[in-house]
């Protein structure tokens, strides 16, 4: 599933109804309820349905990301009224973990599906010796540029990011109303995508009560003023992610790429009409040339729940909803629009050769396939709905202009490390 960042783009916010998935089902089927908001994962549930007949799973929407999550914490500490299997994103994964709400998947074989999954996704979901969630879709960054702006000032895409600050300098001087992308450090979980791209990740966590939080380190402060050299000297642009603007200035070749995940192209296709055909996919720039470090934004699991009392059944769905064929056509169609962390399509010539209108006749999944394989491992820590939630006052004074992306980064330290002190967490920096 897509972040949170670009959840005001879907517009679903949960209405409390019950879909219709768990209709039909043989009288003393096993029931198990899964919570869940992403578009097409009725269609998965339905087809679990047809092919399980003594298990009846039922799907409610009670709301996107945090609201589930509020929802869920809550029903937890009154200890009724949780589903038995829950959509949670990676990054969301640790702060259930850490107070064992979710149920460990070894013991009901999910290490068999190790090898059908993309590194990067498997090491999110698992903690020392536990699994704790079937991985779902990924979101690998690249570099989606509008070939005919490019080509009009003969700028190919950057293979490095000292390259991308150069032709950043060129596209703004040749044409001083276009950038050659958006900058928009507020949106959180989209600068931690670069940062993890760039080797610059800040988290890790690997259970228990310590985690570290390094946003001063080498590589991060290096990248902070990477962005504060680019944005000093206005040869990026700035405006909200997924706002009414940021699509006009794709669109009207103002800016003249989107860093971003596989998904985006689902994203952009119902704002762009001047353009259609123009974008093509390629790698992120990397900090040294040849490399091959990637980012993800975003992508959701299967979790089973602790206290659920079908423990068995609800693993045996979580593992089915993102582990075969069927349900992974199902996700990656038109209306789900997710990007496989299974290697079983991932991998496939079909999906390789797969076109979309924005981008004419090439193939921007070969290129979004290949950067999946490489994505830098991510431990998230157990402390990023508040991260999420400071990011906007955090990082402001960057988007006004007023302040750096260094300063920030100073200083959103000194407030994650406050927070998770709080929590009863020791911090390493």
């Amino acid at each position: 599933m897509v972040p949170a960042s670009a959840q005001a783009m879907a517009v679903r916010t949960g209405s409390g109804a019950t879909l219709e998935a768990g209709s039909g089902c043989k009288h003393g089927a096993t029931p198990v309820t899964f919570w869940a908001w992403a578009p097409g994962y009725d269609q998965v549930v339905s087809a679990f349905n047809s092919s399980h007949p003594d298990i009846c799973v039922t799907m409610d929407d009670v709301g996107t990301a945090n609201v589930e999550y509020t929802k869920l914490s809550a029903a937890l500490k009154a200890g009724t009224g949780f589903p038995d299997v829950a959509e949670i994103e990676y990054l969301e994964l640790p702060t259930l973990e850490v107070t064992h709400s979710l149920v460990n998947l070894v013991p009901y074989g999910i290490d068999k599906y190790k090898s059908q999954m993309v590194p990067a996704a498997w090491a999110a979901v698992t903690e020392g010796a536990a699994v704790y969630a079937m991985p779902g879709d990924i979101g690998p960054m690249g570099f989606y540029y509008n070939s005919q702006l490019l080509g009009k000032y003969k700028i190919s895409p950057p293979s490095t990011w000292a390259q991308f600050a150069t032709d950043a300098a060129t596209l703004h001087k040749d044409d001083p109303s276009a950038y050659l992308a958006n900058f928009d450090p507020e949106d959180l979980e989209w600068l931690l995508a670069l940062m993890q791209a760039y080797g610059a990740f800040p988290f890790n966590y690997t259970g228990g009560k310590s985690v570290t939080i390094d946003f001063t380190g080498s590589a991060e402060m290096a990248f902070a003023k990477y962005w504060d050299g680019l944005l000093s000297s206005h040869l990026v642009n700035t405006e909200p992610d997924f706002s009414a603007t940021f699509w006009d200035d794709l669109d009207s070749s103002t800016d003249a790429s989107w860093l971003m995940a596989a998904w985006g192209p689902g994203y952009m296709a119902p704002n762009m009409k001047k353009t259609v055909g123009a974008w093509r996919a390629a790698p992120l720039p990397q900090v040294t040339a040849g490399g091959t470090t990637e980012g993800s934004w975003g992508g959701s699991t299967a979790a089973v729940i602790a206290g659920t009392k079908h423990p068995a059944q609800a693993a045996a769905f979580a593992e089915y909803f993102f582990g075969n064929m069927t349900a992974w056509k199902l996700h990656a169609d038109k209306i789900g629009q997710a990007f496989p962390g299974w290697k079983p399509l991932l991998d496939s010539t079909s999906f390789g050769d797969s076109t979309i209108p924005l981008s004419g006749s090439s193939h921007p999944q070969q290129v979004f396939a290949k950067e999946a394989q490489t994505i830098a491992i991510a431990h998230w820590p157990p402390i990023m709905e508040y991260a999420l939630t400071e990011a906007g006052t955090a990082f402001a004074n960057v988007v006004k202009g007023t302040g750096t992306m260094a300063d920030a980064f100073q200083s959103f330290q000194k407030t994650l490390t406050s927070y998770a002190t709080s929590e009863g967490l020791t911090v390493k920096s």
